[in-house]
């Protein structure tokens, strides 16, 4: 058996859909209403659902309330939103795993792909589908993380797919498209800003499908960097992701999600800005608990007195306090790096192992200096390319890292094996605006930097010599020598036969 939880506020136009998709297959239905000033909880009591009213706490913590509380009776949980439908296929796969006694089920839930519509015509690129959302859980199991918006289930391994797609059709029209993704972009940056303020931890660890995750991760560590998020993202989705494929319409949806991206980025600058000047940021910017101003969802009352002022302390830095500087890298390098990252690293990575002549070509476009007959592997993480000198002959194993904030040379037949790092960048800690320094590596001819090495920023490699696994070298390095352990010293003269 299944029971089933949908949240609501004013969704009468789209919870008949949504109910009528469960009818006669589904156990009981919940419909946690937050206020709803619409007949939404007249349709869904005459559609058989059981509907609870609840104060709108957040997307998360209404969705957790409900768990917490409702008198679920199934081993399993499906939750679902007004706007989404389950198709036939759908609901056939979902009966079959419930037909089966729980304990017999090895996962403990259940990624379902989702087809969402936009303008009444489905998305079937953009990198929109397959869309992951784990929405099938046995009871007493799954949890929302505590996130303001785009939140997910987390619960333990193992977990399984399920492909038989949900529709995501939101029939409300545009305005309420821009209304909702205005509402969403404030959450999001919030968020963000939270995240690098160090107000929330790092949230990157949350149980969450593939793509969800490296978008999490694109928003948290690169998008604040871009200097056009927006076009950037627009570009990824309707040329990288095949957005064309998708019709007028997918170039419409490319262009939605790109503006919302652009909204994000300008609200999280807004925040920057006002924490910059030391000014008392408004509670409402900065409170993970407090929801904006909308019509969709009502707003939450302020917190205590004592949350406000923890706040406006943490607002106002004291004078010996660190305060890392802004981006060192110019509009330039920072447009090279967006490029590099959404662009040429994903066609370097996804590159045959053996196809070093591609991936030496793609390092030239982007300004690398690759001599001759020079092999590396796919695997290979390059921060900055056009910092990179790698002279004829060489070799660079997989998942080496080339952390090339400075210059990194390497000379002619050197081989750096796999997983070995060379660190071209680090911080003055000294100074309050922990300042970069960008320390150029120089490895000579005929090196050897073993598996698991690390060879720090300003570090000059002599000809011939070696570095062993594992090891770790902050100062230069003496011709024709092989060097071990950390720091690594040198133990004995390399001579070759």
């Amino acid at each position: 058996m299944i029971d089933v939880m949908i949240i609501t506020h004013n969704e009468s136009i789209n919870l008949p859909h949504c109910l009528r998709s469960l009818k006669g297959w589904t156990n009981k239905i919940f419909v946690v209403d937050s206020g709803s000033t619409d007949d939404t909880p007249q349709i869904a009591q005459a559609l058989g659902a059981d509907v609870v009213h609840h104060d709108w706490e957040g997307y998360a913590a209404q969705k957790n309330w409900g768990l917490d509380n409702l008198p679920f009776e199934s081993p399993w949980i499906l939750i679902l939103d007004a706007d989404e439908v389950i198709t036939d296929r759908l609901r056939k796969r979902l009966s079959f795993i419930a037909s089966a006694p729980v304990d017999d089920v090895t996962e403990n839930g259940f990624f379902i792909n989702r087809l969402t519509y936009f303008l009444g015509k489905p998305i079937r690129h953009c990198g929109f589908f397959p869309s992951w959302n784990l929405r099938f859980f046995k009871r007493g199991i799954g949890r929302y993380e505590d996130r303001q918006v785009h939140e997910h289930v987390i619960i333990d391994d193992p977990v399984g797919y399920v492909r038989e797609p949900m529709l995501h059709d939101d029939r409300r029209g545009l305005e309420h498209y821009f209304a909702k993704h205005n509402r969403y972009s404030t959450l999001e940056a919030r968020e963000i800003f939270n995240e690098i303020t160090g107000r929330i931890g790092d949230r990157l660890s949350a149980n969450v499908a593939g793509a969800s995750r490296r978008n999490r991760w694109l928003k948290r560590y690169i998008a604040p960097r871009m200097p056009f998020p927006g076009l950037i993202r627009f570009l990824y989705m309707y040329i990288l992701r095949l957005g064309i494929l998708d019709g007028r319409v997918g170039l419409d949806f490319c262009q939605f999600i790109g503006a919302y991206e652009h909204l994000v980025a300008m609200k999280l600058r807004e925040l920057k800005r006002l924490a910059k000047n030391k000014k008392q940021i408004p509670i409402s910017q900065v409170q993970s608990g407090l929801a904006v101003t909308e019509g969709n969802y009502p707003t939450i009352k302020p917190q205590s007195l004592s949350d406000k002022e923890s706040i406006s302390q943490q607002s106002t830095a004291a004078p010996m306090q660190m305060h890392p500087e802004a981006s060192p890298w110019t509009f330039k390098e920072k447009l090279g790096r967006a490029i590099w990252m959404l662009i040429g690293r994903p066609i370097f990575r996804l590159s045959f192992h053996n196809w070093h002549r591609l991936r030496v070509s793609i390092l030239r476009i982007f300004g690398a200096t690759v001599g001759k007959d020079v092999a590396i592997r796919p695997t290979v993480n390059i921060e900055v390319p056009w910092m990179v000198e790698i002279e004829d002959g060489a070799t660079i194993g997989d998942y080496a890292i080339l952390y090339s904030l400075g210059k990194i040379h390497i000379g002619k037949r050197s081989i750096i094996s796999q997983y070995a790092h060379l660190c071209a960048g680090t911080h003055d800690y000294t100074d309050h605006s922990f300042r970069l320094i960008r320390s150029p590596i120089t490895i000579g001819d005929d090196v050897w930097i073993g598996a698991d090495a690390f060879v720090g920023p300003g570090v000059s490699v002599g000809s011939l010599s070696v570095i062993g696994a594992r090891s770790s070298t902050y100062k230069d390095v003496s011709a024709q020598q092989v060097y071990v352990g950390n720091p690594a010293k040198p133990i004995k003269e390399r001579v070759l036969k």
